[in-house]
């Protein structure tokens, strides 16, 4: 039988890479993305540009209803994006309390509606250092209330909880995934910055291939 799974779809680099891995593995996908109030609200325009190219079942939820209690985050907040790496403690800023938790949550109930046995997200290693709620403890833990939430049982998967960026371009360059239709930078304006976190880890996985990213940057990146 045919598994049918709910991927939580940013439109970014990782969920990009996710959402064709599943249908890789012969999955029936169905594609959910957020409206958060994220300042870089452009990935959800990459989100919606791949799943109809695709044909890809794609629902996009606003819950901006809750950015009182999703903020103080420089992803939602008026709050200027650090630079740098995401090992550097200035990152932190970049954290929207909860998020993941509440992301899960709603992804669940919709896998109900659905008929779908697993919500798979982007989660992965490069995360970790950062984000509590990208951790192997938090993916652990989510799947088990998830599997005894509701009188179906879903699983929470996070495929890519052991892989850095780099190993996850690699999954991707394997899959013959076109990078452009993506967006990662933190920063909504019309280029990629090439400085925030999500940047700088992107422009580094596609350097340790040996490959030029495909996306545009600002000339002073």
């Amino acid at each position: 039988m045919t598994d049918t799974v709910v991927v939580i779809y940013s439109g970014g680099m990782d969920s990009f890479t996710l959402l064709h891995l599943a249908r890789a593995q012969g999955c029936e996908v169905h594609a959910l993305s957020f409206n958060y109030g994220q300042r870089h609200l452009r990935e959800l325009d990459a989100a919606r540009a791949v799943c109809e190219a695709e044909g890809i079942p794609h629902k996009v939820i606003d819950i901006r209803a809750m950015s009182d209690v999703m903020a103080g985050s420089a992803l939602t907040s008026n709050v200027e994006v650090p630079e740098g790496h995401y090992q550097e403690d200035s990152m932190k800023a970049t954290v929207v309390p909860n998020r993941n938790m509440i992301l899960l949550s709603l992804a669940t109930g919709y896998a109900v509606t659905v008929g779908a046995q697993a919500v798979w997200y982007g989660a992965h290693g490069g995360d970790h250092a950062i984000y509590p709620d990208c951790r192997p403890e938090f993916v652990e833990k989510m799947d088990a209330v998830c599997r005894v939430a509701n009188y179906e049982p879903v699983a929470i998967k996070a495929p890519f909880m052991a892989m850095d960026k780099g190993e996850i371009l690699a999954e991707g360059l394997k899959l013959g995934l076109d990078y452009s239709h993506t967006w990662t930078c933190y920063n909504g304006r019309e280029q990629a910055c090439g400085r925030c976190g999500s940047c700088v880890e992107r422009l580094e996985a596609f350097a340790a291939h040996g490959l030029e990213d495909p996306l545009a940057y600002e000339s002073n990146a």
